[in-house]
């Protein structure tokens, strides 16, 4: 039995049918401040039969003056293969890492599972070593090993962490928000909205998007589900409990909806991203009417109908003033419709103009990609393509434009298809501190569904296919659904995730080594020199910037180094 091992940093897939590295299992040495998560691969390459029963574990990792990172800050996960059918289209061939159709790493699984002998797995396996530095690590050097076993034998690897004399804050500067669905939690999870047992899997879920950086959330305002069901006398349905008693006003009921903002609130989310008003500018997201032990759904026929309209005043009137009595209401945000266009302009517009009217505290945000509409709202964010025009458009603000991706712009621009090299993934944070843009969204946190037009009678498993069965690979999801919610409610990261956590983190790296250049002195000067060299060479612009991720690496350390003298100074 022969057993190939090898290490290779986090911003490149270990593919199943991929050549051996030469270099073999070389030390590898991590670099990280306080407060940061790092991560490396292990590659094992054999004969198949021999990677059954695969496990690793990692030491405690120890410095010359006897300080630890304890072995339980470093999570030993398994990325399993998940198909993808068809390359993004536009690319050139330098621009997408693997061959599709095709098999790729992206989910990382607490477990390794390997099957049965009948059958012949892929000859190579990886494992993502993911290190936690916590915040009160002395500064130093950190060394440890990983123990890797499985039938063919074991192998020790080495490694050590380089933790930097400075701290990652734990608020990050830049906003960031994937779209969290309740709907598919709901189905994937089993079970049943506003019960006991849904509240701890949100808090599951608010925890692991905090853990990755993410500080906005996207919040339903109206049914989530349709079970019609009362608990605690309240709709089980939607956050809001709305009544409408005989005199023909509406009454609410925001306790569910502070309870949901409490939790977010409680894992260091800065921003609540009420949910969509309306569908195509013009059509209403439907509602649930509690009417003493039943709940009916009502759709109302436009966004312009009078009998709307007197809902939606009263509704805004009563979310307004609960919000001001939390102390909330600089801590929300409102979406009206998402990416509207078309003939839409004047429904879309008349919309905005009703709410800033009814509720002016509250701002308005939607992702958007012609330019006209951007003047009526307080937040838009533009395709990241149009982000320039955008910004000069009359009317438009622009430390208040945000920007986005999503199954476009195709092509260069950056975006996180699991068919692109990580560093496409990776780069839109130093875009956006380039141009001091405040923040990011993206659709499709878990977006674990068939997508238009091509929807399926047979239920959508995203281990099975990533493109929703029209899209690119990965668009509608960064993350997955536990594959035993029975044993575990806990959500499955991917590679994808972990890097847009990278990515957050480098946001901190060139804040800090700003101040740095605003400090002055000859520590200034490098620092000056350095964003100089960031702005020129890592990002020119959206689509030329640096595909090289060894450069980025080496940049990182090199901030980071002056971002510790000044520390330490």
């Amino acid at each position: 039995m022969s057993l190939t091992v090898w290490t290779q940093g986090c911003m490149s897939r270990i593919f199943p049918h991929q050549g051996i590295p030469t270099h073999g299992p070389q030390p590898t040495l991590l670099h990280a401040a306080r407060g940061e998560v790092e991560a490396f691969q292990i590659g094992i390459h054999g004969v198949a039969d021999d990677l059954n029963d695969l496990d690793a574990a990692a030491s405690d990792l120890v410095s010359r003056s006897g300080a630890t990172i304890p072995s339980d800050a470093i999570d030993i996960l398994y990325p399993e293969y998940v198909p993808v059918h068809w390359h993004s289209a536009g690319n050139t061939p330098d621009d997408l890492e693997g061959s599709a159709p095709g098999f790729y790493p992206d989910p990382l699984l607490p477990a390794p599972w390997r099957g049965v002998g009948r059958v012949e797995f892929p000859h190579t396996l990886s494992v993502w070593v993911r290190v936690r530095v916590p915040r009160d690590t002395p500064p130093g050097d950190y060394a440890g090993v990983v123990h890797v076993t499985c039938r063919a034998g074991a192998r020790e690897i080495p490694f050590g962490v380089r933790v930097a004399s400075f701290t990652l804050p734990e608020q990050s500067d830049f906003l960031m928000t994937n779209w969290l669905l309740p709907g598919p939690i709901l189905k994937f999870h089993r079970i049943q909205p506003m019960t006991e047992q849904f509240w701890n899997v949100m808090a599951l879920y608010a925890r692991n998007l905090a853990d990755h950086r993410q500080n906005v959330v996207l919040t339903p305002l109206f049914p989530m589900a349709s079970t019609g069901g009362i608990i605690d006398g309240r709709s089980q349905d939607q956050l809001v409990d709305i009544t409408a008693p005989a005199d023909g006003g509406y009454a609410f009921d925001f306790t569910n909806l502070a309870r949901w903002i409490e939790l977010f609130f409680d894992h260091g989310f800065r921003l609540i991203e009420g949910g969509h008003l309306a569908g195509g500018s013009t059509h209403p997201s439907a509602i649930a009417i509690r009417r003493g032990d039943s709940v009916e759904r009502k759709a109302f026929t436009s966004t312009g109908d009078d009998d709307y309209r007197v809902f939606l005043g009263q509704y805004l009137t009563a979310l307004r003033a609960f919000l001001s009595e939390r102390g909330w209401l600089d801590r929300f945000c409102l979406h009206l419709s998402d990416e509207p266009h078309g003939d839409q302009f004047d429904a879309y517009t008349d919309l905005a103009e009703f709410v800033k009217e009814t509720a002016p505290e509250i701002p308005l945000i939607d992702a958007m990609g012609r330019a006209e509409y951007a003047p009526f709202i307080d937040h838009p964010v533009p395709l990241e393509s149009v982000y320039e025009e955008f910004t000069q458009q009359p009317g438009v603000t622009k430390d208040d434009v945000w920007f986005y991706y999503c199954c476009g712009p195709t092509g260069a621009w950056p975006n996180r298809f699991i068919d692109y090299p990580l560093i496409r993934t990776r780069i839109f944070t130093w875009l956006a501190f380039k141009h001091g843009i405040p923040g990011f969204l993206h659709w499709g946190l878990n977006h674990w569904a068939w997508h238009r037009p091509n929807y399926r009678a047979e239920e959508y498993n995203p281990y099975d296919n990533t493109t929703g069965g029209t899209l690119q690979a990965g668009d509608s999801y960064v993350i997955y659904p536990p594959r035993m919610p029975a044993e575990s409610h806990e959500p499955v990261d991917s590679i994808r995730w972990e890097i847009i956590r990278k990515a957050m983190e480098d946001y901190e790296y060139l804040v800090m080594l700003r101040d740095v250049a605003r400090a002055g002195g000859a520590l200034g000067d490098r620092a000056s020199e350095m964003l100089d060299e960031f702005e020129q060479r890592i990002v020119p612009s959206f689509t030329e910037h640096t595909r090289d991720a060894a450069y980025l690496e080496v940049f990182r350390r090199r901030a980071s180094r002056v971002i510790g003298q000044a520390a330490r100074s």
